[in-house]
């Protein structure tokens, strides 16, 4: 550490500045001479900047700490409104939770989110505390031997600190502005975990159906084949087999419930309030069609590429970096200041020839140990350039996630088209074997496996539109079109 006193004033000073005497000659404006010529000037500088607060960024401090105030205010006011909500969340009156609604509801009330705002809000109080490093610095030293005290009360203003200052302030808006991006990424990235409980649910909930249609069909045709049993037409082994089938169905339905139930318990975790099926509503496949030009299927990963808010994040991280490169390389240089100091002592504890009362200019330089500095600015560097490459890590990973949903909706689409007629067909089958086994052309057992056939197809059917619906909302989520 060096410091360079370069002007010291008589203890006759008067406190807002008046003619003084010079005591030292030694400075680094100059010689004696102008040294007394600059010294009422100089004076008058280091008064105005120790004791008139600079208004606009005094104004522009407490306009940064309001802002903070109402942020804080609103959030109170959004925890309380999000207690409120949910206990009533799931009373009659509230419309039903439709994957949209949940998400944003999610997005709204889970604790990660809140998490992330309150770290966005103390990203506020730095800026505000950033700007206050341009105000004076006050400082107190006391110190005893004996019955001997002496108090030093100072206040010390930089003047020039050769961008340092500037750059800690822009970091600290860097950062502030990157915490409110991850607030956004949170909500992105939570309602993926929504999509993913939904798509299960979404399944659970259509393979429940068909099952429950496959015992539909089975107990129609176990009273078909308990009368023919009693009547002496058929053997008590058919009967017997169509329990079995019936038995598979039922075990698939309650392992299939199982599944339902864990994710709706998801759900409900993640939105803090119970949900049931009759409060969800559930998407059904429409007959939609992808058109065949590339440059509109390619168009939804320019969409994600402008919208998402992974890359707006990363983007952020290489703000950052940058900044604290260019800190790195400010923290290595000299600070100017101005400094007065008040001396109280009972005249014996200190035999300093310096006056109770100066007004100093200095130059502070901190070196650091042997060459740390600049091994700073060389980590702050590698981390710049590792930022910039997990933007382009990023890019990559969105382009082939938005390629790859399209590529799943399209083939899900085309799927489903086959398997309706597929299913059509099949019901058809099973309509004429069932009239051929009355007739006696057709054994019971291949009556039963077009049944099984019939019910595999429509698994089938509802796992590819399940598939479909699943892909198109991950691709709504990328491109914004799902707004929370």
């Amino acid at each position: 550490m060096v410091r360079v006193f370069t002007k010291v004033f008589p203890a006759g000073l008067s406190f807002y500045g008046s003619a003084c005497s010079l005591l030292s000659p030694v400075s680094l404006f100059g010689g004696l001479s102008q040294v007394r010529l600059l010294a009422p000037l100089l004076g008058g500088l280091v008064f105005s900047t120790l004791w008139a607060a600079p208004s606009a960024v005094a104004a522009q401090v407490a306009a940064d700490e309001a802002v903070a105030a109402d942020e804080a205010l609103v959030a109170d006011e959004a925890v309380t409104a999000d207690a409120v909500g949910t206990e009533v969340s799931t009373d009659e009156t509230q419309p039903a939770w439709t994957f949209e609604r949940l998400v944003s509801e999610v997005a709204a009330r889970n604790p990660r989110i809140r998490s992330q705002s309150a770290a966005a809000k103390a990203a506020g109080f730095d800026v505000a505390a950033a700007r206050w490093q341009f105000f004076p610095a006050p400082a107190v030293q006391v110190e005893t031997s004996g019955k001997d005290r002496q108090l030093v009360a100072s206040v010390s203003q930089p003047i020039y600190s050769f961008g340092r200052l500037e750059s800690d302030l822009k970091a600290a808006k860097s950062r502030a502005s990157l915490a409110n991006v991850r607030v956004e990424e949170a909500q992105y990235v939570l309602s993926f975990r929504v999509l993913d409980l939904f798509g299960q649910l979404l399944s659970a909930s259509r393979s429940l159906d068909v099952f429950r249609q496959d015992l539909n069909r089975l107990g129609a045709l176990e009273e078909m084949i308990g009368r023919r049993v009693t009547a002496g037409v058929s053997a008590p082994v058919d009967l017997n087999l169509v329990l079995t089938r019936i038995r598979q169905s039922e075990n698939n339905i309650v392992s299939l419930t199982a599944r339902q139930n864990a994710a709706l318990a998801g759900l409900s975790e993640l939105l803090g309030a119970p949900l049931t099926m009759q409060d969800v509503v559930l998407p059904t496949m429409l007959a939609q069609t992808l058109p065949d030009d590339p440059s509109v299927a390619q168009d939804p990963v320019e969409q994600s590429l402008s919208y998402s808010p992974v890359l707006k994040r990363a983007r952020g991280d290489v703000e950052v970096a940058n900044i604290d490169s260019v800190r790195a390389l400010n923290a290595m240089k000299p600070t100017l200041y101005g400094k007065f100091e008040q001396r109280i002592d009972n005249g014996r504890y200190d035999t300093s020839a310096f006056p109770a009362s100066r007004v100093l200019f200095g130059l502070q330089y901190s070196f650091g140990s042997g060459l740390s500095s600049l091994s700073r600015v060389d980590a702050a560097r590698a981390q710049a350039e590792g930022a910039q490459l997990s933007l382009d890590a990023a890019r990559e990973d969105i382009r082939a996630s938005v390629r790859t949903d399209l590529e799943t909706r399209d083939a899900a689409s085309r799927l489903v088209e086959s398997l309706r007629l597929n299913l059509m067909l099949q019901e058809e089958t099973f309509g004429s074997y069932n009239r051929l086994f009355l007739a006696g052309k057709r054994s019971w057992l291949d009556l039963l496996n077009v049944v099984r056939e019939v019910t595999e197809n429509e698994r089938a059917l509802a796992d590819a539109e399940v598939q479909y619906l699943v892909a198109d909302y991950r691709l709504q989520l990328q491109t914004g079109q799902i707004i929370w």
